[in-house]
């Protein structure tokens, strides 16, 4: 049976959805504002002042001891990241397992999109189900680890021990939102294949009917 226009439009417009979930997981893991915090020395808080964000890999961090900003570059490398391994480990993994979840997505919707016959829209739902599931797992961990701990402190042992406090300052940043962005999108890509699916279910209905119609009128002929 012939793929219909309405169907083949939907699926090919999960193919750009699916796009928009890879740009936003790849910009969210390669930014470096998952977190924004400032800070202030509790020996000096008028003349201190601090400025922190990071990413998963990497951050940018500004303090001004009260004569002059000093700025520093962190990574994870250096073991100086302010969230714990688990956290940051397991953001990432699942993050990475949802851009392979949303790349399979893309390659799935633009072959169904240029078939001439019907495909099964199947495992298009299984990868943007996964895409879905991975970056709300995802932003569970980060947000545990936000309330648990980098909203009461990211700052170094090092700053902590020249009286640095950050307690109550830090926001999720933009790399973070990013990240539910793309769940959403993942998620609109579902729905555009389920309608395409109930298209397809009324025609498969109303076909049989008019066939068995029209072979009732020849025979009444």
């Amino acid at each position: 049976m012939k793929l219909n226009l309405f169907k083949r439009s939907m699926i090919f417009a999960t193919f750009f959805g699916s796009c928009l979930c890879i740009a936003l997981i790849v910009a969210s893991l390669g930014t470096t504002h998952w977190i924004d915090a400032r800070a202030r020395r509790t020996s000096n808080p008028l003349d201190s002042e601090g400025r922190i964000s990071f990413g998963l890999f990497e951050g940018h961090k500004e303090l001004n001891f009260g004569y002059g900003w000093r700025s520093h570059d962190f990574s994870v490398k250096a073991g100086t990241h302010p969230a714990r391994r688990w956290a940051w480990c397991g953001t990432a993994a699942q993050l990475g397992a949802a851009l392979v979840s949303s790349g399979g997505a893309c390659v799935l919707a633009a072959l169904g999109s240029a078939a001439r016959i019907r495909c099964q829209p199947r495992p298009l739902v299984v990868s943007n189900s996964l895409a879905v599931l991975f970056t709300l797992g995802a932003i569970a961990v980060w947000l545990t680890e936000y309330f648990l701990r980098l909203q009461h402190n990211v700052m170094s042992d090092e700053d902590l021990a020249n009286t640095w406090n950050s307690d109550g300052t830090a926001d999720l940043g933009l790399s973070f939102w990013l990240v539910v962005a793309a769940a959403i999108t993942a998620f609109a890509n579902n729905v555009c294949i389920l309608v395409a699916m109930a298209d397809e279910r009324d025609a498969d209905t109303v076909a049989p009917a008019l066939e068995e119609k029209v072979n009732g009128a020849i025979m009444l002929y």
